[in-house]
């Protein structure tokens, strides 16, 4: 992941955007709907910023690591937990998932609107891999494809992926080691007078 400076900034003020609550309970709902929580799971956030969604399904698991390569989202995400009393469940580190180590392994790894900011993407998924439990799940939330590069045209210096093709995005996970891989709408961003379609995939780590 990248854009580590200008994420540091935002930090503080990124869930003010307008759309990012109703975006990321969207996400948690789907995510929700889709994979079978328990209070007994051990949760990865992959660059889970201000943790805004783990703190959503907190109370569904059993604990959560929130991970983010920005020091600025890592410091507010920690700050969020504490004020929600979770704490002692909740935990906000740095790492960048696709160079850092990790410790423990994970039954269920999710991530929103993170995954078209890393560039290495299949060094991301086998890191997951590596991490999750045989029969762990993944439950990714991101842009649909977006050839045109519309959404993040206004940010000049943005070089990570402009949306996902679906249809490419399970043979990636298929290669890291996933099985069972599914897709559902999850939301729509709106940006100026067009609708951006946010997807969420689902996979489950083979034996």
């Amino acid at each position: 992941m990248h854009e580590h400076k200008r994420f540091d900034d935002e930090a503080a003020t990124w869930d003010d955007a307008p759309g990012h609550e109703e975006r990321q309970v969207a996400v948690a709902q789907a995510i929700a709907r889709a994979v079978s929580l328990n209070p007994g799971m051990r949760a990865l956030d992959i660059g889970g910023g201000t943790g805004r969604l783990s703190i959503l399904l907190s109370d569904r698991v059993g604990s959560v690591v929130v991970t983010d390569p920005s020091a600025g989202m890592v410091q507010v995400a920690q700050e969020r937990i504490d004020a929600a009393g979770l704490g002692d469940r909740l935990r906000a580190v740095r790492a960048d998932l696709t160079t850092d180590s990790l410790d423990g392994t994970y039954d269920v790894a999710w991530s929103s609107m993170a995954l078209h900011h890393v560039q290495d993407l299949d060094a991301l998924l086998r890191s997951l891999a590596g991490l999750l439990v045989t029969g762990g799940h993944v439950a990714i939330a991101d842009l649909d494809e977006d050839p045109e590069g519309a959404f993040h045209a206004e940010k000049v210096d943005f070089d990570g992926h402009h949306g996902f093709d679906r249809d490419r995005l399970a043979k990636q996970l298929a290669h890291a080691g996933f099985a069972d891989v599914a897709f559902v709408d999850a939301t729509t961003i709106l940006k100026g007078d067009r609708e951006f379609g946010v997807f969420l995939c689902t996979a489950t780590k083979g034996a």
